[in-house]
């Protein structure tokens, strides 16, 4: 891995921290860190029954959180010393995911049903249904999240972009409504890698058999 953006860290003004997903950690477990500490002042906060030893900032005056549970800092330490992070420790887990992201974007680019919204940079990936019009991608789209689900087939999720954000990514789209949803599937298991060929032949019929119940037409 490259030094560079590591390095560049030092130049921000504040670095949020968030080892949730590719941390293998609970929501509880993150944090804003700022450059000049004395921004913690606005977040300052306090109540009759609070004290504290000490004249400094303390971070249970400035915590979006207020008090926090220590056992999401000793899961991530406890992670860290089964998975260190570094390639063979925790990238072992992670590269399956990325693996399955870049497989999964290829079979998109090749589908008649199917598009991928842009390259995906970690695990996750967007699509959309190839269909001539926004409020029919949108459709088609919650229909494959809902009958996916009542199938028990395939359970992805579903993220709205607007008609510029189409265009910009090179989708051909009327954008007849302001807004619609397209498709977002987080591969972060490493078992998902066996499986990815058969998911997207699972979510390609389900969404060609959406489009077709709606009588929506493919440019």
């Amino acid at each position: 891995m490259e030094p560079g953006p590591f390095r560049a860290l030092a130049q921000f003004d504040s670095i949020v921290v968030d080892p949730h997903q590719h941390g293998l950690q609970p929501y509880a477990c993150g944090a804003v860190l700022f450059r000049d500490p004395s921004v913690g002042r606005f977040y300052r906060h306090d109540s009759p029954y609070t004290y504290f030893t000490s004249d400094e900032l303390h971070l249970g005056e400035i915590s979006l959180e207020c008090s926090r549970a220590g056992a999401a800092a000793a899961a991530l330490w406890l992670t860290f010393q089964l998975f260190p992070p570094t390639p063979e420790g925790l990238g072992r887990v992670l590269r399956p995911g990325r693996r399955a992201a870049l497989r999964w974007a290829a079979l998109l680019a090749e589908s008649d049903v199917l598009a991928p919204y842009q390259p995906p940079e970690l695990d996750i990936v967007t699509y959309l249904p190839r269909l001539p019009t926004l409020s029919a991608v949108d459709r088609v789209s919650g229909e494959v999240l809902r009958r996916g689900i009542a199938e028990r087939s395939a359970f992805v999720a579903t993220y709205v972009v607007r008609g510029d954000d189409l265009r910009r990514r090179g989708h051909d789209v009327d954008a007849d409504v302001p807004g619609g949803r397209i498709l977002r599937s987080v591969l972060m298991k490493p078992e998902l890698e066996a499986a990815v060929d058969r998911l997207h032949q699972e979510v390609e019929r389900l969404a060609a058999d959406a489009a077709a119940d709606r009588e929506e037409v493919a440019p």
